[in-house]
């Protein structure tokens, strides 16, 4: 399967150089490879079960049928719920929602909790937080607070959505992932967002 890929991806590269008329074909070749088929447009909206009471799931899936949604869109602020310590990961909460959602016929789009970082990384790896214009130095507790190219917080950011790959690719309920919310430099002034500046 992984040689398949990098075939695929070559064969784009290689299309890109005659065009889009190319490309587009191409495309509609390997869309007949895609895993899912929609015989309708989605219609749904991000659902932050992890801010309710738990014992509002159910209804809150009930009105969701209700409303004729079909897919939500799940995770992606919850880092500090799916590693609550550095290295010690929790997915069953997350579980509990999938197969809910997958019960009622709901797809889900998952997202990478990367853009709000736990509070025991800001306390631990305080060079992490962004330095914004003016000398600012950001602190925890809001999101986007992170100098999204430091390389602990890339470490980190890749581990955990390593461990979230691992254990939700192949739930029945997911049919794809969000890699990332909202990344903007917000005034960042660290030197990595300059580095990375001048190489674009």
């Amino acid at each position: 399967m992984k040689q398949k890929l990098v075939n695929y991806r070559t064969v784009v590269f290689n299309l890109s150089k005659c065009g889009l008329p190319a490309i587009l074909i191409c495309l509609l070749i390997f869309q007949a490879k895609a895993q899912y088929r929609f015989d309708n447009v989605l219609y749904g909206a991000a659902y932050y079960h992890e801010y309710m009471p738990s014992a509002r799931l159910d209804e809150d899936i009930r009105m969701m049928k209700e409303a004729d949604l079909t897919v939500v869109r799940v995770g992606e602020s919850t880092w500090s719920l799916f590693e609550p310590q550095e290295g010690v990961f929790e997915f069953a909460w997350m579980d509990t929602i999938l197969n809910k959602m997958h019960a009622a016929d709901i797809k889900v789009i998952l997202g990478t909790p990367t853009y709000s970082i736990p509070a025991w990384m800001a306390h631990k790896y305080p060079e992490v937080l962004a330095a914004h214009t003016g000398g600012r130095k950001a602190y925890y507790g809001i999101r986007q607070n992170m100098d999204i190219t430091n390389p602990i917080y890339r470490k980190l950011s890749e581990r955990v959505i390593r461990k979230m790959m691992e254990h939700f690719a192949k739930h029945p309920a997911v049919i794809g992932f969000q890699v990332d919310n909202e990344v903007e430099a917000r005034g960042i002034n660290n030197p990595g967002i300059f580095r990375v500046l001048l190489i674009i």
